[in-house]
């Protein structure tokens, strides 16, 4: 009497094609080659021709990962059959799982960019602001630019001013600079 494991690798070796079965050893080994850590962050999603193509949670784990493309191709050559010969990291293709949906969902921003956007000194959040006349007018070139700058000027109202330039200035930059971003920036390279 065989296992049930033993039968499924039984009918997938009749079902799926070669490259489909290297996918799934790629898979199946992936987190034991790149580690407790960047496992969590980090998903094979394709295999074509040698390349394989992985999801990552951000940019930064993409990054990090690139630079250890190197040492996780030579891991993974010597674990297979068949060869891997490159190895791309993105996050175009990141999908969270499932049980990870509702997590997500009911926190703030899980992206370490998204985390740091959020507590950005330059980020305010406005309402969005919708009028009739947005709604109702035909869209030229002249009008996109006259609606944008009404509604940046009904933005910036309720800003206070920056000391040096009198610009509208986030209040978390008056915080941390005591002046707006762009006088922070002509202070340090004077």
């Amino acid at each position: 009497m065989q296992s049930l494991h033993q039968i499924l690798r039984c009918l997938q070796s009749q079902i799926l094609t070669p490259e489909q079965q290297q996918f799934q050893q790629l898979c199946e080994c992936w987190p034991e080659i790149v580690g407790t850590r960047a496992r969590v962050h980090s998903r094979p999603v394709s295999w074509h021709r040698g390349i394989l193509n992985i999801a990552t949670q951000s940019a930064t784990w993409s990054q990090e990962l690139t630079l250890k493309r190197m040492q996780l191709l030579y891991r993974l050559n010597q674990k297979l059959l068949f060869p891997v010969e490159d190895i791309k990291f993105s996050t175009a293709q990141w999908r969270y799982p499932a049980q990870d949906q509702q997590r997500v969902s009911r926190t703030s921003p899980s992206d370490d960019f998204s985390q740091l956007w959020h507590n950005h000194p330059s980020r305010v959040e406005f309402p969005l602001i919708v009028t009739e006349s947005c709604i109702n007018s035909a869209v030229t070139p002249l009008t996109a630019f006259q609606q944008w700058a009404h509604t940046v000027q009904q933005r910036s109202q309720h800003l206070p001013l920056c000391p040096q330039c009198h610009c509208p200035t986030p209040p978390g930059e008056l915080t941390r600079w005591s002046v707006c971003r762009l006088c922070a920036m002509q202070n340090l390279e004077s």
